[in-house]
């Protein structure tokens, strides 16, 4: 038991997270993040806020502004049947009476987590300046001591 959970951990740990930018002007795109179920919609937020310091990075820009934001949750859950099930029975008669009881146990059932959590965000970088720029968020700063290494690899998953 104690297996299946250390396993269930892993697995929510290096759940899957891609993202895609759509350009709209020089300094703004719409960022588009989806993440596996085992994510959640929080930690797909996470990502989401982290891949735009990480483009703002790329892009030459030093702090970004969120101006929009949508999410949707495209996930489900599906338990399947039992495989299998074993029926015993026991069955005892005195006189004209009979009595009886029977158990079965069933075995193999599965639960699945489909689907995807998914994030826009619309994203405008600033540079130092730039109207907005006090106000707006520090992509090293999201990203941590590491920014230079995670922004040239990106984020994959939701830890």
């Amino acid at each position: 038991m104690r297996f299946l959970k250390i396993a269930s951990v892993a697995l929510i740990l290096t759940a899957c997270a891609e993202s895609t930018t759509i350009d709209l002007a020089k300094n703004q795109f719409i960022l588009q993040t989806s993440a596996e179920a085992a994510c959640g919609r929080i930690a797909t937020t996470k990502v989401a806020n982290k891949m735009a310091a990480v483009e703002t990075l790329r892009r030459g820009y030093d702090r970004f502004v969120i101006l929009g934001a949508a999410s949707a949750n495209n996930t489900q859950t599906v338990v399947t049947g039992p495989t299998y099930a074993t029926t015993y029975a026991n069955a005892s008669a005195y006189g004209n009476r009979a009595y009886g009881t029977s158990n079965t146990y069933y075995g193999g059932q599965s639960v699945l987590f489909t689907g995807t959590h998914d994030q826009d965000l619309n994203v405008l970088m600033l540079r130092k300046g730039e109207r907005g720029y006090n106000s707006a968020i520090q992509a090293k700063q999201v990203l941590g001591e590491n920014w230079k290494e995670i922004s040239e690899k990106g984020i994959n998953t939701c830890t």
